[in-house]
């Protein structure tokens, strides 16, 4: 993937310039394999003991001088010293064993095999994909300094990496020379205490919003996980294309969020040039200026606390449900999709926490698909992330300073234009949160995850239902690569987003084969026509499929797609591709059902339920991804 290329483009220069400093005698790739980690440290006390006395302490010591698969990130005695006269610690003795073990294990990474250690060239440019012995992810910057033409490799920001890569038998070692430590504050007291961002964090306060990012855990998975899978060791697959496999269950669910926020000094310039007082009042003045405008019904409430006040859904549509870094807002899934996809069409559609709203995310330019832009439509030029000052990290979540001021002006009737898809999983905060998005399980056994119930708060199945997420491999013919599939006896239900008041075809996209099944489809509690049997393929004589290079002209290709819609079906979208190669719309196993047409009159969320009508146990339901098309869409639609 780009990112490896990237990086080992870097270490390239690193080899002549060095991480930071001087690197182990001038070699980044240093390999004791007689060593073990614990070993290792111990040989080199003067560097290591600071450190090697909390893993005695922990019982790591006696973990790490054992088989495994560990990356570690190992500050070295001045970083330490540095850490306890910060926090105004005399010595280790002043910790508590929990944060003596919650310390060490921030620091170590353990996996399931040898090629998931983190040497140097596997470091991706945002988060490592396993987390921290203390479950949670670590981030990964480089820069190169071209005045003192060297690389510079930060853990989590601020940890810079002054050794790399000392292999030893059981591991990596990385020296660090600034301790990593877990943010033990939450969203709103860390922007809180950023004086760039008084305004937005006084806002917070006001409005009560602060209240709705406080949460950290989903305990109930937790304790679903404990019953199902009680060793942690997986779960057999009733799939009928899994054989049997055994799929591991997500460690852990994390519940964050992502705020994007304005600094005070965007703030006064924007109010002062759209004629406002340059003040937190004016500021007020201006959310309402725009929001009153668009809830009419709602001008007249002035408590800010009120999820309906102007300023309430000003703040609110600046905060997402999950945690997103940078670069993943846009990122890689899959080499062939980014390729294929990305490049032509793509945005994203993200759900905000100002109630029944969606922000529109786009690539800056094919070549730029890493920085996202925020609502650029039409003469808005939109707002982006600024590179300086973006994943400032919180315990539960991160933020970004943006460009501009970020409102939902416009997007309504922007939406009412085009064809909004929403890849599956976009529609699980959860998947984006806990990196599982477009990742599987590294140890072989499958591609994906089992996951039990209690994990989303967007899809609810019963205990009669498994659920499994097939992560991304680069293979598999879907939009990302990936895919959601059920089976057993399934009865689910997906909430969707709110899509704007008006006329919609609502679809989602599924590649048909023998070991799908058949089951009843509803839309807001309403049967959408009779079962769907998921194993006949397009060319099934009740689709109709044909490929447009057989159609040969244009009028049949036109007339064979009105055949296929008449039906209810449609081929796969022309911008999405099969491994980089065929279109979707090329694959006969690529297809759309249309599950609804008809208005809303209402901004609001859908439901989408699917329960199995067959006994059969081992046959699936799989779902890409969801379509709402406008009318002004599905009556002279595109091919993409």
């Amino acid at each position: 993937m780009k990112h490896i290329i990237y990086i080992l483009s870097f270490l390239f220069t690193a080899m002549f310039f060095h991480a930071c400093t001087d690197v182990a005698e001038g070699d980044n790739f240093t390999t004791y394999q007689e060593e073990l980690v614990t070993s290792f440290l111990e040989k080199n006390p003067g560097e290591y003991s600071e450190f090697l006395e909390l893993m005695y302490a922990t019982g790591v010591a006696e973990l790490l001088n054992a088989y495994g698969n560990y990356t570690c990130f190992i500050p070295n005695n001045a970083a330490m010293l540095e850490f306890y006269t910060r926090q105004g610690f005399n010595s280790p003795a002043d910790m508590s064993a929990t944060e003596k073990r919650e310390f060490v294990y921030d620091h170590i990474i353990s996996a399931k095999n040898v090629d998931d250690v983190y040497v140097s060239s596997r470091f991706p440019q945002a988060r490592l994909e396993i987390p921290s012995m203390n479950n949670r992810f670590i981030t990964i910057r480089s820069e190169v300094d071209s005045i003192l033409d060297k690389v510079e490799i930060y853990v989590n920001e601020t940890s810079p990496i002054i050794i790399l890569d000392q292999e030893v038998h059981n591991g990596v070692i990385h020296t660090i020379g600034r301790v990593v430590t877990s943010v033990k504050v939450q969203l709103p007291g860390i922007i809180q205490t950023d004086e760039r961002f008084s305004w937005f964090g006084r806002a917070l306060k006001d409005t009560r919003l602060e209240d709705e990012l406080m949460a950290m855990n989903n305990d109930a998975y937790d304790s679903i996980r404990k019953i199902v899978d009680p060793n942690e060791t997986g779960i057999v697959s009733n799939a009928g294309s899994q054989g049997k496999t055994v799929y591991a269950t997500p460690k852990f669910c994390h519940i964050e969020f992502t705020a994007l926020v304005e600094s005070d000094e965007t703030y006064r310039k924007a109010l002062s040039t759209a004629g406002f007082e340059p003040t937190y009042e004016g500021l007020k003045l201006y959310a309402a200026s725009v929001y009153d405008r668009i809830y009419p019904n709602d001008r007249s409430i002035t408590d800010i606390t009120n999820r309906r006040n102007s300023f309430n859904r000003f703040i609110a549509y600046h905060l997402l449900d999950r945690s997103v870094l940078r670069k993943e807002f846009l990122g890689e899934r899959s080499v062939y999709y980014v390729e294929g996809y990305i490049a032509n069409t793509w945005c994203e559609y993200i759900e905000t926490l100002c109630p029944n709203t969606l922000v529109e995310i786009r690539p800056v330019s094919g070549n730029q698909r890493d920085i996202p832009v925020f609502n650029r439509f039409g003469t808005k030029q939109g707002v982006r992330i600024l590179a300086g000052y973006c994943d400032k990290r919180a315990e539960n979540g991160v933020y970004h300073e943006i460009d501009g001021i970020l409102t939902v002006e416009g997007l309504s009737d922007e939406l009412q234009t085009k064809r909004v898809r929403f890849d599956a999983t976009t529609l699980l905060p959860e998947m984006a949160t806990n990196k599982l998005r477009g990742n599987y399980d590294k140890s072989g056994a499958g591609y994906g995850y089992i996951i039990p119930g209690g994990y989303f708060t967007h899809l609810t199945y019963t205990e009669d239902t498994q659920m499994e997420y097939w992560g991304t491999k680069g293979t598999t013919t879907n939009m990302e690569c990936d895919e959601l599939l059920f089976f057993g006896k399934y009865d689910f239900s997906l909430r969707l987003p709110p899509m704007p008041a008006g006329t919609y075809e609502v679809r989602f996209g599924y590649t048909a084969n023998s070991r799908r099944g058949v089951a009843q489809i509803f839309f807001d509690g309403k049967p959408c026509g009779i079962p769907l049997d998921m194993t006949k393929g397009a060319t099934h004589a009740d689709i109709g499929w044909k490929s447009d290079s057989d159609l040969k002209s244009e009028d049949a290709i036109i007339e064979n797609d009105k055949m296929m819609h008449n039906r209810g079906f449609m081929k796969g979208p022309g911008a999405a591709s099969v491994n980089g190669a065929t279109p979707l719309r090329d694959y006969s196993g690529s297809l759309r059902y249309v599950i609804f047409k008809g208005s809303f009159t209402e901004t609001k969320a859908h439901i989408l339920r699917v329960k199995s009508v067959e006994d059969r146990l081992d046959r699936e339901f799989m779902i890409d991804y969801i379509e709402f098309a406008p009318r002004a869409v599905w009556e002279n639609e595109g091919r993409d």
